[in-house]
C-alpha cells in the first residue's frame, strides 16, 4: 500500500492528473450536454444545476472505477506480469488479496473528494455545502464497500467462463457504469432499466447522494435505500467465496504460467 501512495506522490504529474481527473470529466460532459441541450433544460428536468450534478457524479464515478478497474484487471495484470503463481501460494487467499486491492486508490479517492466536491459544493451552497460533502464521501464508502463482492463475482466469474479476456471487461465496465446512474438518474430511467439497475448494490447509494443534492431528501427513503445496498452486498458475498475458490481451483488445475 505505502509503494503505491509513494509511486503516486513521486510522480508529479500523474498527482496534478489524478487530482484534475473529476473536473476534466465534468467540463467533456457539459461540453456534450451544451452540444445537445442547454443547461436549463437539464435544471428543470433534474431538478439542480448542470455543474454541481455533473462534479458530483464524476466523484462518485472515480470512487466505483476505483472497485471495478483494480478486482477486474488485477487477475490478468497478475498473470501477464508473472505473479500469479506468487499471489496463489500465499497463505493469505485469494479473496482477501484481490478484496484489499482497491483500498489504496479509494483512499486516494476519499482525498479527491476534498480536493473536488468540497469546493464545488461550498462555492454553490456555503458551509451547508460543505456538509452535503462530507455526507457524500460517507456514501460512497458504503456504495464501495457494497461493491466489492458483486465486483469480484462478476470479475472472476468471466475468467471462469471464458479466461482471462479483457474484452469481457470492457464491455461490462460502461455496462455497469450505466446501470449505476452516475450521469443519469435512476428516477428518470425507465421501469425495466430501473428493476435492473436495482440488482447493483452502488446504484442505491449513487441514487441516494443525487437526491441529497437536487434536495429530494426524505429520511425514509434514503435509508431503505442504504439498507437495500448493505443487503445486496451480503447477498453476493457467498457468489463472491465461490467465484474466487473455483477460479483459484481451475488456475491450479491447469497449472500457473510463469
Amino acid at each position: 500500500m505505502m509503494l503505491i501512495y509513494a509511486d503516486f506522490f513521486r510522480r508529479r504529474m500523474v498527482m496534478i492528473t489524478y487530482l484534475a481527473w473529476p473536473y476534466m470529466t465534468t467540463i467533456f460532459m457539459l461540453m456534450i450536454g451544451y452540444a445537445v441541450g442547454s443547461p436549463r433544460t437539464f435544471a428543470e428536468r433534474v431538478g439542480v444545476d448542470p455543474l454541481l450534478f455533473l462534479i458530483v457524479g464524476s466523484y462518485l464515478l472515480f470512487s466505483s472505477m476505483s472497485v471495478v478497474d483494480d478486482i477486474m484487471w488485477r487477475p490478468i495484470f497478475d498473470e501477464n506480469a508473472g505473479t500469479l503463481p506468487y499471489i496463489m501460494s500465499s497463505p493469505t487467499g485469494v479473496v482477501l488479496h484481490y478484496v484489499s486491492i482497491p483500498i489504496p486508490r479509494f483512499v486516494l479517492s476519499l482525498v479527491l473528494g476534498i480536493t473536488t466536491l468540497f469546493p464545488v459544493l461550498a462555492a454553490f451552497r456555503g458551509l451547508s455545502g460543505v456538509l452535503v460533502g462530507m455526507v457524500v464521501v460517507a456514501i460512497s464508502i458504503v456504495s464501495v464497500a457494497t461493491f466489492v463482492p458483486l465486483a469480484t463475482a462478476l470479475g472472476l466469474g468471466l475468467y471462469i467462463a471464458g479466461g482471462e479476456n479483457w474484452r469481457a471487461i470492457n464491455f461490462l465496465r460502461p455496462l455497469l457504469l450505466i446501470l449505476m446512474g452516475v450521469y443519469y438518474p435512476r428516477w428518470l430511467m425507465s421501469l425495466p432499466l430501473y428493476i435492473v439497475s436495482s440488482l447493483l448494490p452502488p446504484a442505491h447509494c449513487i441514487e441516494v447522494v443525487q437526491k441529497i443534492v437536487v434536495g429530494l431528501v426524505e429520511i425514509p427513503a434514503i435509508t431503505i435505500s442504504l439498507a437495500l445496498a448493505l443487503t445486496l452486498g451480503l447477498v453476493y458475498s457467498p457468489g463472491m467465496l465461490r467465484a474466487a475458490r473455483a477460479w483459484e481451483l481451475r488456475k491450479l488445475g491447469e497449472g500457473v504460467k510463469t
